[in-house]
């Protein structure tokens, strides 16, 4: 079965994409055939995939903008790493978020309602920062997601706006979407605010706060300005290797 995983959060600079990428690097050391989903108008995780959004015949907005069963399909484009397929995007998906039409934010589950989907293990889906049109259709074609947040004096209150979208969906739209985890992000070495906002997030969440927790390390963006997985680092991004192998391996086994 496909597992297919919404990466979000509404504060943006916390590194969803980053954890994405993290993951997607995991995925390709382990041979797992992966679909990365770019949802982020930005465009940073098709980039840093190696890939130029101008060379696609397709993108993200394409695909929304169809609005058309199964055509997610004619999106999909290989990446520069091994095992790691892409639907790109670029800024033109942000006009996406703006859509009125009824049912737009069923869009994505309906494009990825095609037999290709099944030749992949895992989907990750990269939202952009934000509760809005292009989010809701990340968490209604998933069956689950997983938070990314930072040891911040905003951080809780980020977990918690998010945390109470994923409950609107799974009532209202998606009953099987479930929530995975949440991963804390750019922990910095030695920091007492740092320290505070973790216990603060690990009192309020216990068991949905995953451990381990990812460091903030220059060599993420070196590999990501690199275009390279962040495995292909090796030594220098031992602790980094291995924690992206833990969460994927959890990813895989439905959060346990």
């Amino acid at each position: 079965m496909t597992r297919r995983v919404a990466i979000a959060n509404q504060k943006g600079g916390v590194g969803k994409t980053t954890v994405a990428l993290g993951l997607a690097s995991a995925a390709s050391a382990a041979g797992i055939s992966t679909l990365l989903i770019d949802l982020d108008p930005q465009g940073n995780a098709t980039s840093c995939l190696g890939v130029d959004p101008a060379d696609l015949e397709f993108t993200a907005n394409d695909v929304l903008h169809a609005d058309a069963k199964g055509v997610a399909a004619d999106a999909i484009a290989p990446s520069k790493w091994d095992h790691i397929s892409l639907i790109g995007s670029d800024l033109s998906l942000a006009e996406r978020d703006g859509d009125q039409a009824l049912g737009s934010e069923h869009r994505l589950r309906k494009a990825l309602d095609t037999d290709v989907l099944g030749s992949f293990e895992l989907v990750l889906i990269d939202c952009q920062p934000s509760v809005g049109k292009l989010v809701s259709n990340a968490l209604i074609a998933s069956d689950s997601v997983l938070i990314v947040t930072e040891p911040s004096v905003s951080a809780s209150q980020g977990v918690a706006n998010v945390m109470h979208t994923v409950d609107t969906v799974k009532e209202l739209f998606n009953p099987a979407l479930e929530l995975l985890g949440v991963i804390l992000n750019r922990v910095p070495p030695r920091s007492r605010e740092a320290e505070f906002r973790t216990e603060e997030l690990s009192s309020a969440l216990g068991e949905r706060l995953w451990s381990p927790h990812i460091p903030l390390r220059t060599v993420i963006a070196e590999a990501q300005g690199a275009r390279e997985p962040i495995h292909a680092y090796g030594n220098r991004a031992a602790d980094l290797i291995s924690i992206f192998d833990v969460h994927l391996a959890r990813i895989m086994n439905g959060g346990k």
